[in-house]
């Protein structure tokens, strides 16, 4: 089975898209406002300890609040453009590269990423930069078998 190289750039680039498809509609219908970090809070879950810097934010006359990214640090008083529904204000995400692609999608495409790597990587033909050097030619222009020890 042989995949060429647009096929397989063009699966890449689906499965790198997967995280996108978990906030398509914010980015499509959302409307920006501006968020402003007002603390920092630590959460304990067992044996780990996290912190989530706090954004509040204002939508439809009434003030919300948003998670930052799990273990980043933002000052208190760093400004970030939000985007939310105009139905739903609550669903909200910070307007920038971060925001828009770590969410839940996010691991799923990355755990697809390996293993789409994996199968092209098995099924791609060797090139005779990459043969293992079992094998040599001899001078009748057959292979014979390295020798082991």
């Amino acid at each position: 089975m042989k995949i060429s190289g647009s096929k397989f750039l063009i699966i890449t680039i689906l499965i790198l898209l997967i995280p996108i498809y978990g906030n398509w509609k914010l980015i499509v219908h959302g409307e920006k406002t501006e968020g402003i970090v007002v603390k920092i809070i630590e959460e304990n879950a067992g044996m780990l300890l996290s912190f989530y810097s706090i954004i509040a934010y204002e939508a439809n006359h009434t003030q919300y609040t948003l998670k930052g990214p799990e273990n980043v640090e933002y000052p208190v008083g760093k400004k970030f453009q939000i985007l939310h529904l105009s139905e739903d204000p609550q669903h909200a995400i910070i307007y920038s590269i971060k925001g828009i692609y770590i969410n839940r999608f996010t691991s799923v495409s990355v755990v697809l990423f390996i293993l789409w790597i994996a199968f092209y990587l098995s099924f791609s033909p060797k090139s005779a930069s990459r043969n293992s050097g079992k094998q040599k030619m001899n001078s009748n222009g057959e292979y014979r078998r390295k020798k082991l020890l």
